[in-house]
């Protein structure tokens, strides 16, 4: 059996087609491979290689063994204890101080003076009046602070009088010596107090 041959004719119109299909799949084959390839290239470029990170062995210390020296003994040497911890030194206690009580003063009792010795102290009084009546001695009390002696200077006397009833005596004073006391009894006769005189309590 004689083989069969089969023959394609292609009109021009058909082949410049055909040729048109394949410029165009080379053309989109060409883009596409090449934007891959570009957006490798991009990735690649934005990631950073890693820093290599030095690692510096680090020297072990040599021991070195120190002999003594020539001559020396090598045996160590003993340090006695005194000299090398020092003793603490004791501190004396104080004796406690007993303070001294101090002596009772003896209290002494002034002895009363007699009139005399109180005069001669220059302890004067000015005895102004003396009268029964209250009333006559409060008037004449109003009438010694009218001329400057107050109160506070000022001394009724009471005493008993025979027959029942009281005496009050008023006074003024006191005064440092017996002239002082003339003195200002004279002023209070003119004053009024006719019968003042100086006295000695």
């Amino acid at each position: 059996m004689a083989p069969t041959y089969y023959q394609i004719e292609l009109s021009g119109k058909t082949l410049t087609a055909l040729l048109i299909v394949l410029a165009l799949l080379l053309i989109v084959a060409f883009v596409f491979g090449y934007g891959a390839a570009w957006s490798v290239l991009a990735s690649d470029s934005g990631t950073k290689a890693p820093t290599p990170v030095i690692v510096t062995p680090t020297p072990t210390p040599e021991t070195v063994d120190v002999g003594p020296a020539p001559g020396e003994d090598p045996s160590p040497t003993a340090v006695p204890v005194e000299s090398a911890t020092p003793r603490p030194t004791a501190t004396p206690r104080p004796e406690p101080t007993q303070t001294p009580r101090p002596q009772a003063t003896p209290t002494r009792v002034p002895p009363t003076p007699t009139p005399a010795q109180a005069g001669a102290e220059g302890i004067f009084w000015v005895q102004l009046l003396a009268v029964r009546n209250q009333q006559a001695l409060e008037t004449a009390r109003r009438e010694a602070e009218r001329l400057g002696f107050p109160k506070d200077h000022q001394r009724v006397v009471e005493s008993s009088v025979a027959g029942g009833g009281r005496l009050y005596k008023l006074r003024i004073g006191p005064f440092p010596d017996r002239t002082s006391a003339e003195r200002v009894s004279g002023r209070m006769q003119q004053s009024g107090f006719r019968d003042a005189w100086v006295v000695v309590p």
